[in-house]
């Protein structure tokens, strides 16, 4: 009897140094995952730390999510819009160059166009950033910027931020000299001043 509450004892003991030692090692850490630590690394504009970098939320990068991702891209460009499909056959291949100016909006993660189509009241057409990748965007086509109330409405669109350039596919729908609707597929270069 005294050999089995010996053996469930040291049985106790060796269970708990076992558990005591499991969690010793656990808690602690080696200084070479040290330099993987989220101490002292700060992530602006909601940003998060994991293995030492920072997680930046749609609409910003940089090492600590400091800069606006469409922040660099504000200001005049030149445009070439290239119509690389038509229900006209005499339309594709036509080449149109105008100015244009990219603003911010009250978010982070859309930008404003003006002077679409060369033309002051087709300004504030909405852009918006892809939600996976900051420089992917698409054209806004459910704003009050479609242009419903003329004769020339956007219907969709994307394009990429790279570089000093913007480029972007766009599809349109406008009355042609005939007075017939008439859809378009553009390519759009965007280039700056």
């Amino acid at each position: 009897m005294v050999n089995k509450k010996s053996s469930l004892v040291i049985a106790a003991i060796v269970t708990i140094s076992f558990f005591l030692s499991v969690a010793w090692v656990s808690c602690t850490k080696p200084l070479e995952n040290y330099k993987y630590s989220c101490n002292n690394v700060v992530c602006n504009n909601n940003g998060y730390c994991d293995s030492a970098k920072c997680v930046c939320p749609v609409g910003y990068e940089g090492a600590h999510c400091e800069i606006g991702s469409v922040k660099k891209f504000f200001g005049a460009y030149g445009l070439k819009a290239t119509i690389i499909g038509s229900d006209s056959v005499t339309w594709v291949n036509r080449d149109t160059t105008y100015d244009v100016l990219l603003r911010n909006t009250a978010t982070p993660t859309t930008f404003f166009i003006d002077n679409f189509a060369g033309d002051p009241f087709y300004s504030s057409i909405v852009c918006t950033i892809d939600s996976t990748h900051n420089h992917n965007f698409y054209f806004d086509t459910t704003s009050r910027t479609n242009m419903v109330y003329d004769h020339y409405r956007i219907k969709g669109g994307f394009g990429y931020l790279v570089g000093d350039s913007i480029k972007a596919t766009v599809f349109i729908r406008h009355l042609n000299a005939t007075v017939n609707w008439q859809n378009d597929t553009m390519t759009l270069l965007m280039y700056r001043k």
